[in-house]
């Protein structure tokens, strides 16, 4: 299990987060959710050690602190890290990048997955072009396929689809299903209410850094009824919604 506790974490004059837990179980998919600004990117930057916060990680159960380059390494090689922003060599071709992955990783990466991966995402074409000269769906393919071939207990995304073509949506999701059956702990962030509407085992919805749910789906449905993700979030977010609803009526009287 990897668990992140924020007990606070104020990130400018006006915004804080404060009694946050994450917790990515393997063989499951957490769900982050949550406007711009309710604070999934501060989550997800100070699990990997990018913001400080007050708070805990633990990881398998070993806790990890980021004041030692060990732990930071522990880190590295149990947790896999897909951001928003793609962040790669350019100068480097998808062949290069993934033998610097290999070799960076040398008890982690997985072969056999690499050739998989490249097959599925359709990256064959462009192994040995630079990353620069590549269109932006091709790097955040190069970009996922160098983290999920490295076989990491857990892996963060940071809005997945971003930069996909819907045949790439529909690999993903069909990747993430089966790195679910493989065991994997997986969390993904994403404004994409339906992306991990058949996926997710446990939901968390953030506004202005409150945490409006955190529970399971099992719970999710006892308490709330058979939803879909779009109606659970509007359901935990109503007063928004109600003032949302109440100024677009006053536009047509």
């Amino acid at each position: 299990m990897l668990l992140l506790n924020i007990e606070e974490k104020n990130h400018g004059q006006n915004f804080q987060l404060k009694d946050i837990n994450v917790e990515i179980n393997p063989g499951e998919i957490t769900l982050l959710l949550g406007h711009n600004g309710a604070g999934k990117t501060t989550i997800i930057k100070s699990m990997f050690g990018l913001m400080d916060y007050a708070g805990s990680l633990s990881i398998n159960g070993q806790a990890v602190d980021m004041n030692q380059s060990n732990h930071i390494d522990y880190l590295k090689q149990h947790v896999a890290y897909i951001s928003d922003g793609i962040g790669l060599f350019e100068y480097l071709t998808p062949r290069e990048y993934f033998s610097l992955i290999e070799k960076t990783f040398p008890a982690k990466v997985n072969l056999n997955l690499l050739e998989k991966f490249i097959e599925i995402f359709e990256l064959e074409q462009y192994l040995d072009l630079p990353i620069d000269q590549l269109s932006h769906g091709n790097k955040k393919k190069t970009q996922i396929v160098s983290q999920l071939f490295r076989e990491s207990d857990y892996v963060v995304f940071d809005e997945p689809t971003n930069g996909l073509d819907p045949d790439m949506v529909i690999v993903l999701k069909k990747t993430l299903s089966l790195l679910k059956e493989r065991g994997k702990g997986i969390m993904l962030s994403t404004h994409h209410l339906n992306f991990g509407e058949d996926l997710y085992d446990h939901l968390i919805i953030l506004r202005n850094g409150d945490k409006k749910l955190n529970d399971s789906k099992t719970n999710i449905y006892h308490r709330l009824g058979p939803m879909n993700v779009e109606q659970i979030y509007q359901s935990v977010n109503q007063d928004y919604y109600q003032h949302v609803e109440e100024v677009i009526n006053e536009l047509y009287n």
